[in-house]
């Protein structure tokens, strides 16, 4: 999904990309499907990111989706599952919010202040599993998120996607 059919564009001939079901959604759902998405599969790299769902934040409670306690033990999760696959791993951090834009457009909330909270808090959980972090959420904001964030405030535009994709396939080149 987003940039992943570019990467597989730019990759082709080199690797074979593959991305899970659908989308992997919050922690708490790729925290319980991870294990059955890598059955069958021997990756060499993974490139992995949670976030953007987990920030959710509902306007009737005002509590995100997934609270910050309950998204560190969720990645911690994902990251023994990914590690045992024995494949080199990539944390991409989650891409800023255009908040004026989603607000418009979603029936929930999402703050640029929650993205960077889990941020942090990921970069500290992942560190010592993964072969690089692939801070996307500054090549955003270099390249201009304004204008690279689509309509709803999250997604990107073609032109976004193609950017963040060129970043992903070079940083996955560099592990395989």
């Amino acid at each position: 999904m987003g940039y992943a059919p570019r990467v597989a564009e730019v990759l082709a001939g080199t690797a074979e990309v593959v991305h899970n079901p659908g989308n992997a959604g919050d922690t708490d759902h790729t925290a319980a499907e991870v294990g059955g998405w890598l059955a069958d599969a021997r990756p060499d790299v993974v490139h992995f990111n949670c976030g953007l769902h987990d920030i959710k934040v509902s306007r009737e409670t005002h509590v995100n989706q997934v609270p910050l306690p309950r998204y560190r033990t969720n990645l911690e999760a994902i990251v023994a599952a990914l590690a045992a696959s024995k494949a080199a791993l990539i944390w991409a951090t989650t891409t800023p919010v255009v908040e004026s834009r989603h607000t418009a457009m979603k029936e929930f909330d999402r703050y640029n202040r929650d993205v960077d909270a889990y941020n942090a808090a990921a970069v500290g959980i992942v560190a010592p599993a993964v072969q690089a972090v692939n801070d996307l959420h500054a090549v955003a904001v270099a390249r201009g998120s304004e204008t690279l964030i689509d309509a709803d405030g999250v997604h990107f535009t073609d032109a976004g996607y193609r950017i963040l994709a060129d970043v992903v396939a070079e940083r996955l080149m560099g592990l395989l």
